[in-house]
């Protein structure tokens, strides 16, 4: 439901109605500048700069981290019954922790971001790790003790990476 206003407040309207008819019918912008200026609306730039610079860190990581692309391709992963419920029980309680509603693929997202990150570290430790042969997907417990090496490879290398700004 839309908020009223009450009588003696100004309407918030981010763009004038004059600017807009100086920007379409002018062929220059000092009368566009003088608008902007006559009209206050130059207060509520510097507003919203003020409030643009004390956005967190992360905040403008992730506002600059964000894709360009459509978000169009697929990637998909088998999961045992037990494998499914842990990471969904993972999901509810992250989305606990932050009063908001998170999917997992918000976390894998996120993790993605997190590799491509230390992508140098977990090459490096790739490296030094000793051969590793992948195993068929019909051996289960060969599978999972290649997938453990490849944990382990991960976790030292998202340890030494520097910090996600």
């Amino acid at each position: 439901m839309a908020k009223r206003v009450a009588q003696d407040e100004r309407p918030y309207r981010p763009v004038e109605e004059a600017l807009v008819r100086s920007v379409m019918h002018s062929s220059g912008t000092e009368e566009a500048v003088e608008i902007i200026e006559t009209q206050g609306v130059s207060q509520e730039i510097e507003e919203t700069q003020v409030r643009r610079n004390t956005i967190s860190a992360s905040e403008q990581i992730f506002a600059q981290s964000q894709p360009l692309e459509k978000l169009s391709r697929e990637k998909r992963v088998l999961l045992s019954p037990s494998e499914e419920r842990e990471i969904e029980r993972l999901v509810s309680r992250v989305a606990e922790a932050v009063r908001t509603p998170v999917k997992l693929s918000h976390l894998l997202r996120a993790y993605m971001t997190l590799l491509l990150h230390a992508e140098n570290e977990i090459v490096k430790r790739a490296q030094q790790a000793s051969p590793m042969r992948r195993r068929p997907n019909g051996d289960p417990v060969a599978l999972a003790s290649f997938e453990q090496s490849v944990a382990q490879i991960l976790s030292a290398a998202l340890r030494e990476a520097a910090p996600l700004r």
